[in-house]
């Protein structure tokens, strides 16, 4: 999928309440869908907001609509340890929810817009881009595969939506 060059943007905070709503209705489809709850709990609109406010929310837009989003910061997340990966002190950006539209998935938005992740953290100064992903969900960790990124480890990690430790599996791509 090609979106016009002005499509991706960062969100103002203006626009939390939208960027919170696709990502509800993504957590439903994924619960529905598959049957996992790690999205199932909304992440607060607070957060949202106050990401936006530092300029970390973008969004993917075609005609006033939101089709998909991605979050990306260049703090080492406190679930993550250094030595977890290959240059551990390089500069990196780290990647949170991207989440495509439900109802336009599977028509190459994601990977489009990882492309586009990748590009805003190179124009950032990040050598390096680094994220999670629910280990039980085989179809995110194929679909991040074949998108090129490299499969470090898994570890634990309390979601609220879960209530207990899970198994999540930390990737990363040299950019």
């Amino acid at each position: 999928m090609t979106l016009s060059l002005n499509a991706v943007r960062r969100a103002a905070p203006a626009e939390a309440s939208r960027v919170s709503q696709l990502l509800q209705a993504c957590g439903k489809d994924i619960q529905n869908r598959l049957g996992l709850n790690n999205w199932a709990v909304p992440y607060p609109l607070e957060l949202v907001q106050a990401q936006a406010e530092a300029g970390f929310v973008w969004v993917l837009e075609e005609e006033g609509q939101f089709l998909g989003t991605f979050t990306l910061d260049f703090t080492l997340p406190d679930e993550y340890q250094p030595d977890w990966f290959t240059e551990p002190h390089a500069p990196a950006a780290y990647l949170h929810r991207l989440a495509v539209a439900p109802d336009i998935q599977g028509r190459g938005l994601g990977a489009y817009a990882l492309r586009e992740v990748e590009r805003v953290a190179r124009e950032a100064g990040a050598h390096w881009l680094r994220f999670d992903a629910y280990s039980r969900n085989a179809g995110i960790q194929t679909f991040y595969r074949k998108q090129g990124f490299a499969r470090l480890r898994e570890f634990q990690m309390i979601l609220p939506s879960l209530g207990h430790p899970d198994t999540f599996t930390l990737y990363e791509k040299k950019l």
